[in-house]
């Protein structure tokens, strides 16, 4: 079993880089005692073609991990895939040939991905004389002052003596110093390097954990597909673990999905909160020392993490982005990406396929109009947690931020999030953070909508608090508008009638014809008793058009005047008052009354007596049994 301090020790991932054939493979077997090349025909041809993993044994206060990745450009793809989660870059230099163009290439990518820690082996020194390990030294180093990367230590070596093993070794511990150790406390995700099943365990699948933890017994998800799994057992290097932080190689048993599901590029994630993005606004930054400008519309390939897929570079004003500049844009993704605010991708030309720069994710899903969002991105990825959060709950506007995907939305810890938004002045309601100027701001809109709807229907006391609900919904958090309403009622700029609200002083607006219309309708109602016409009838004896004898008829009924029987039956409310007198005088004996004996006693045909007697029913008057109906006693 796995001690319990392994846990507690910071997670570092070390990553290789360098031109093919300058000894990385090598490199790491001398440092590790583990053959990287996992396949037959890497170690027929001595040329590493996929991601190789091993254990490296720097401190005791670390748990290391070292990726060992592809320098052939044919096998670029893979290399991208390894340079997931790295901490610390092991640049390897051949020091009878020098920095090769593999070298600036993934150079370049360190610092697109921002990896920031690094030391460069010059390997195969056994080979040269001084002066040229000198040559070679000077020269890489004029690699990295390009690069503002001076202070990266570089370190002659040699695997197959072993000299220099040892220095490399300091030289990395050294790199590693104040690397602060990931917070668990974040939402948990994974991208998958490797896939495959072993007999009695069923699926497995491997990579850096990129953020929060993984715990045996848990359910992830995987994306793409939005499958479902369960974690059976976990390892760090073939140490089983009950549960994997942030920042360590991670080799994980699934249950209940196949390899062919969960392969090279996918995700696994923690099942809430993350939404797939098919735009993401950011910050491109191309690549110097090129012939050849980010184009708007430009088709290109995107990598981030483990996943490749195909984008379309969308730039503002339609402007290209020149070699070495920097310029906000969207891409547009021909296939959806499980990213997060402040992730960094790879951009490769479409064809030829080369490096040309690299994105940092602004915003997931930005609308149209997104130029004018774009001094918030900067906020978002240059500010601290609170001038971030500010940002984003601005460009939410009436919406709010969700609290919950705040974290995703950020690209910032759980931790962090809920004192920022309260120290940038941001309030909570419900379950999103909002401006602080939000909920006056609503309350303007609700006013607004409510005077829209009066004018709309200018026949109607009030509008129902569905309609405000409906008319405000594209802009406003439903939660939040409840809450301007509430305010409103209190400050008395809305008035509340049963299920409607109304401005104040709002009244019905009639034409002299519907004035009339109206009258005519309550003396007709009321001269007909418990028999009145139908409200069909009622439009062709009055000459009312459907819609307008509704409106009336309904201000009737909120006048008292009348009552809606049915739909179809409206009767005038001074008559059934005195119908409900006279049957509970009928029913005070105590004694069930068939429909007949109601029948006999209000002269009414069934037309007319089944509605009444229903209605009676449904405002708790009576009760209908198999006998006949019966007074509800009060309780």
């Amino acid at each position: 079993m796995p001690s319990e301090a392994a846990s507690d020790r910071r997670g570092i991932v070390i990553g290789t880089a360098g031109h093919v054939d300058h000894g990385k493979t090598a490199l790491v077997r001398a440092l590790t005692g583990v053959e990287t090349d996992r396949w037959l025909e890497e170690r027929k041809r001595g040329l590493t073609i996929d991601l190789g993993f091993a254990r490296l044994d720097l401190d005791p206060d670390l748990e290391t991990g070292i990726v060992d990745v592809p320098g052939h450009e044919d096998f670029l793809k893979n290399m991208l895939a390894g340079a997931t989660g790295i901490d610390v870059l092991l640049l390897v230099v051949a020091a009878d040939e020098g920095p090769m163009p593999q070298t600036h290439e993934h150079l370049a990518i360190a610092r697109l991905l921002n990896i920031r820690r690094g030391v460069v082996a010059l390997t195969k020194s056994d080979r040269v004389d001084s002066d040229w390990l000198d040559l070679a030294h000077e020269t890489t180093r004029e690699l990295l002052d390009e690069d503002a990367r001076a202070s990266w230590e570089i370190v002659p070596v040699s695997a197959l003596t072993g000299d220099g093993i040892e220095p490399l070794r300091d030289a990395l511990r050294r790199s590693t110093a104040g690397i602060p150790a990931r917070g668990v406390d974040d939402r948990f995700r994974l991208p998958v390097d490797r896939s495959f099943s072993i007999r009695g365990t069923g699926t497995v699948v491997t990579g850096t954990v990129w953020s929060g933890s993984i715990g045996v017994g848990d359910t992830v998800s995987v994306f793409p597909g939005g499958n479902s799994a369960r974690v059976r057992a976990l390892q760090v290097h073939e140490d089983p673990r009950p549960r994997v932080t942030a920042g360590r190689r991670c080799a994980v048993a699934l249950v209940g999905v196949a390899p062919a599901s969960v392969e090279r590029g996918s995700v696994l994630f923690d099942p809430s909160e993350w939404t797939p993005s098919e735009r993401l606004g950011v910050r491109v930054r191309a690549l110097g020392g090129r012939d050849r400008p980010l184009q708007h519309g430009q088709r290109l390939r995107v990598y981030l993490g483990t996943r490749e897929v195909m984008a379309r570079l969308q730039t503002a004003d339609r402007r290209p982005v020149a070699p070495g500049a920097a310029a906000w844009a969207v891409i547009a993704l021909e296939a959806p990406l499980l990213a997060r605010t402040r992730d960094r991708a790879i951009l490769r030309f479409y064809s030829p396929v080369t490096t040309i720069g690299g994105i940092r994710v602004a915003e997931l899903n930005p609308p149209p109009g997104w130029p004018v969002r774009t001094e918030a991105w900067g906020q978002i990825l240059d500010g601290g947690p609170e001038e971030a959060i500010a940002a984003a709950v601005a460009l939410r506007g009436l919406r709010g931020l969700p609290a919950a995907a705040s974290p995703i939305l950020l690209g910032r810890r759980d931790s962090t999030l809920g004192a920022a938004a309260e120290e940038a002045g941001c309030v909570r309601i419900g379950g999103r953070w909002f401006a602080a100027d939000a909920v006056a701001e609503a309350m303007e809109a609700v006013e607004e909508s409510v005077a829209r709807l009066h004018a709309a229907d200018r026949r109607a006391p009030g509008v129902s608090k569905e309609a405000v609900r409906s008319a405000v919904a594209p802009v406003c958090d439903l939660e939040l508008a409840e809450t301007a309403v509430r305010r409103l009622l209190a400050d008395r700029r809305l008035v509340e009638s049963g299920p409607r609200l109304a401005l104040p002083g709002h009244a019905p607006r009639l034409t002299p014809r519907e004035e009339e219309g109206r009258a005519q309708l309550a003396r007709t109602i009321e001269a007909a008793g418990l028999q009145p016409p139908l409200v069909v009838e009622l439009g062709r004896t009055l000459r009312l058009d459907r819609a307008v004898l509704d409106d009336l008829l309904r201000l009737l009924q909120e006048s008292g005047v009348t009552q809606a029987v049915t739909p179809e039956l409206h009767v005038a409310a001074t008559a059934l008052e005195t119908m409900e007198a006279q049957v509970r005088d009928l029913l005070a004996d105590g004694a069930p009354a068939p429909p007949a004996r109601f029948k006999e006693t209000f002269g009414l045909s069934r037309k007319y007596l089944i509605p009444l007697l229903e209605y009676l029913d449904r405002a708790g008057v009576t009760r209908r049994t198999t006998e006949g109906r019966v007074l509800v006693q009060p309780t």
